[in-house]
Formats: C-alpha cells, sequence, structure tokens
C-alpha cells in the first residue's frame, strides 16, 4: 500500500531473535509491513520469546507506570481547564455561542496533535524517523500536514458551530466572528503545541521512553492547559476589532487555508497529501461529535452550574476517556504496523493484555480525579457535592467510560484497518470525538442517579 511504513538503517537480528514469521502468514492476516520490514523492526518489535511474555505482569506494570504519570499530568491540566471556564463563566453571555466552540475547540487540538504525537510513534519504533530531528523529511511532512488542519479545520469548525447554534435556535455571534477566533486561536495554540511536540519526540530519543505511552495524554494536556485562555483572550480581541478589519481578515483566513489544503493534496509530497487526504474527513466528523457535546453540556447546564464540582470534571471526563483510548490505539497501531498483532474481529490474548492495562489506569486515574476535583471545589469556594458522592461517581462513571473507550478503540482500529486506511491518521480523532460524547453523557447521567439516589 501507499502508506507502508519501511525501517531505515537497522540491522537484522541475531538469527534466535528473529520474529516468528509463520504467524504472518495466517489466511486472515492484514499486515501493513513487508516480511522485510516486520523482521527488521525495533524497540516494539519482541523477539519471539518475549511474545509469550507479553501477558506478564511486568508488562502491564510498564505500561501503567509510563501512563499514569502522563494521566495524571493530563488530569491537572483538564482541572485547570475547568476551573478556567467557571471562573469565566460570566464572559460566556458576551459571546454567545462560544460555549459551544470550547468544547469544540479543544477536541481539534487534541484531535489534530495526539493524532501527530501517535504518528511520531510509530515512525520512531520503525525508524522512519530517527536523529539527526532536522534533517528528516518525513518529520517536515508530518508536521506540514500538521500545519494545513490547523489553518483549515478552524473554518470549519466555526460553520459546523454557527450551523448547531441556528438549528438548536440558540443565538450565537456572527460566522464572521466565529472564524476570526477559531483561526486565531488556533494558529496561536498551533505554534504552541508543534514546538512542545517536536522537544517531546526528540527527549523520547535521547530518553529512550516509549512515545506510545506518554505522547497522547501529554499532547492533550498541553492543549487543554493553553486552549481556554487563549480562546477566551482572542474572543476579547476579535470583539475589539473594527468591522472592516475583522472582515478582511476573515476573507484572508478562509483563503489561506484553502490555498494550503489544495497545495498540500497536490504538492506531490506522499506523507504530506496522505496526511491531509486521510485525516480531514474524520476531523469533520469528529467537529460535528465534539459540537454535539457542547449542545449536550447546555441542556445540562442548570445541574452543572450548581454542582460545579462536576463541571471541573467535564473536561477531565472528556480527555481522560480520549487518553486511554488513544494510548491504546497507539500501542494496538505500532504493534500491528510491526507484525506483532493481528487485527481481527476478536481480539488477540496480547491484545487483551492491553486491555487490562487499560482498565487499571482507569480504577486508578477516575477517583485520583474525584478527590482533586474535591479539593479544589473546597479550597476555592465552588458548589459542589460530597467527597463520598464525588468519588462514587468518578469510579463508576470512569468504570463505564473505560469500557466503552476500550471497545471504541479496538473496533475503530479494525475497521479502518480493514479498510486499508492508515489507523495513525484516523483513529485518534474519531476516538476523542466518541469519547467526549459517551465521557460527558457518563459523567452527567451517573451524577443524576448519585444525586437523585
Amino acid at each position: 500500500m501507499a502508506w507502508q511504513k519501511r525501517p531505515i538503517n537497522q540491522n537484522p537480528r541475531p538469527a534466535g531473535e528473529v520474529l516468528l514469521m509463520v504467524e504472518f502468514e495466517a489466511a486472515e492476516e492484514l499486515s501493513l509491513l513487508s516480511r522485510a520490514g516486520a523482521d527488521q523492526s525495533v524497540l516494539v518489535a519482541m523477539p519471539a520469546k518475549a511474545r509469550h511474555n507479553l501477558a506478564s505482569l511486568k508488562t502491564v506494570s510498564k505500561i501503567v507506570k509510563q501512563s499514569f504519570f502522563a494521566l495524571v499530568i493530563c488530569a491537572a491540566a483538564d482541572i485547570f481547564a475547568g476551573f478556567s471556564i467557571a471562573k469565566m463563566s460570566h464572559l460566556l453571555s458576551l459571546y454567545p455561542g462560544l460555549i459551544i466552540l470550547i468544547p469544540s475547540s479543544i477536541n481539534l487540538r487534541g484531535n489534530i496533535f495526539g493524532s501527530f504525537g501517535a504518528r511520531l510513534g510509530t515512525s520512531f519504533h520503525t525508524g522512519e524517523i530517527s536523529p539527526p530531528l532536522e534533517r528528516s523529511e518525513a518529520l517536515r511532512q508530518q508536521a506540514g500536514g500538521v500545519a494545513v488542519q490547523t489553518l483549515f479545520m478552524p473554518v470549519i469548525l466555526a460553520f459546523v458551530v454557527k450551523g448547531f447554534g441556528l438549528a438548536v435556535g440558540l443565538v450565537t455571534m456572527s460566522i464572521r466572528d466565529l472564524v476570526l477566533i477559531a483561526v486565531i486561536s488556533s494558529l496561536l495554540s498551533g505554534v504552541i503545541l508543534l514546538s512542545f511536540t517536536l522537544v517531546m519526540i526528540d527527549q523520547s530519543f535521547k530518553k529512550v521512553w516509549d512515545p506510545d505511552n506518554i505522547s497522547v495524554p501529554l499532547i492533550t494536556a498541553a492543549g487543554d492547559l493553553i486552549t481556554i485562555p487563549i480562546l477566551f483572550a482572542t474572543a476579547i480581541l476579535v470583539s475589539e476589532m473594527s468591522d472592516p478589519l475583522a472582515t478582511a481578515l476573515t476573507l484572508l483566513s478562509i483563503m489561506i487555508s484553502t490555498a494550503a489544503l489544495v497545495y498540500s493534496l497536490g504538492s506531490g509530497r506522499m506523507i504530506l497529501a496522505r496526511i491531509v487526504r486521510q485525516s480531514t474527513p474524520v476531523l469533520v466528523v469528529s467537529t460535528v461529535l465534539a459540537t454535539m457535546a457542547g449542545i449536550f453540556m447546555g441542556l445540562a447546564e442548570d445541574m452543572l452550574i450548581t454542582f460545579s464540582a462536576v463541571l471541573l470534571l467535564i473536561p477531565v471526563f472528556n480527555a481522560e476517556g480520549g487518553n486511554l483510548g488513544g494510548i491504546l490505539s497507539s500501542r494496538l497501531t505500532s504493534a500491528y504496523h510491526l507484525g506483532l498483532i493481528k487485527m481481527g474481529r476478536r481480539p488477540e490474548p496480547e491484545t487483551k493484555t492491553n486491555f487490562i492495562s487499560t482498565l487499571l489506569l482507569s480504577a486508578l486515574i477516575f477517583p485520583t480525579l474525584g478527590i482533586i476535583a474535591y479539593g479544589v471545589s473546597e479550597a476555592f469556594g465552588l458548589e459542589g457535592l460530597g467527597l463520598g458522592e464525588i468519588f462514587t461517581i468518578c469510579l463508576i462513571a470512569g468504570f463505564f467510560t473505560s469500557i466503552l473507550a476500550i471497545f471504541v478503540t479496538y473496533y475503530f482500529t479494525y475497521f479502518f484497518v480493514k479498510i486499508g486506511v492508515d489507523p495513525d491518521n484516523v483513529t485518534i480523532p474519531m476516538i476523542t470525538s466518541v469519547m467526549d460524547v459517551l465521557g460527558t453523557s457518563s459523567l452527567i447521567l451517573v451524577t443524576m442517579a448519585v444525586v437523585s439516589a
């Protein structure tokens, strides 16, 4: 296929450590690497004897240790995001429609740069990208794909938000203001996140970290941390612009973003074109789903304001559900590219080990979130629930969110592999967007049940 990844500058393993290639010749095998490529893969591609120990406690422990640290950082960032929304909620009435734009913008930032991190993780393992990074053509084209998405997708987001507002009868800002706010905030956030991601992958090379275990939650955390303040600051900036200037900048933004999209598809750069071609339709769908999550939040607005500790938790639940799925997707995709697992209707034992790791992470992270949310709400005098109630809500809602994340992640990955689309380009945006809706729904429905009990 056009999107096969092949390792470079790597020596074959000793004969005793060659992967069991007979397993790649099963009738239902769907391999994305050539036999030789799989044979020479590094890091994640383990020797044959290691495959039989994949379900060991040591393997699960490594995944949990590396990922839990990243998830805690992400949780702290998302608590800050929820706190920012709660404290700046009085501004929402001044910028109608911004409440719908907020979850969609957070989601879009995570989708674009989370997928970027997943692609870098796979390229890291296969040797497609290697030091020195500044000389890597593959890395430049991947970064170019991110730049195109950062320019083009906010325009689509603005029109989706406006359309949903009209459909449900909500008053929103003009499409001009929505476009400007979405594009400017995306560019400012994008510059920061691109730099952060490149530093992270460079450190992964130097410290021998596995990017699949840390990239998605850390990138999401960085995005969540900066998106809300930048979005509110951009809304204030746009409101101060004169009408002629705002109109001119809006038209310029649309023209530049469209030109960037057309150039990326016709430039002849295969990696760049593939990323944009495969990712853009999925990003559009994910944007629609994320906007639906914003509408759902609006329907429960009174309850969320009454119990502001739950309002703090919504960005966290959305992010952690997507992060759990993102970590699982990154590991499955890298292992699949390297021929370590087959994607079938029924998961293999090796794959189930990753499911167990995801459930263990969930059991650790979601109750921790409840304790943090309770502490923050008590410290800042926010209206909330008791510690026992918040802990129960997080434990039950977190369990449902994790089960849904595992199911959605595996079968999205299987589906895209089956139709010949690179999961690195499309799976994470779909997972995070679906988990925005499912995570928000789980949290709100469990909260209603606990409150009314």
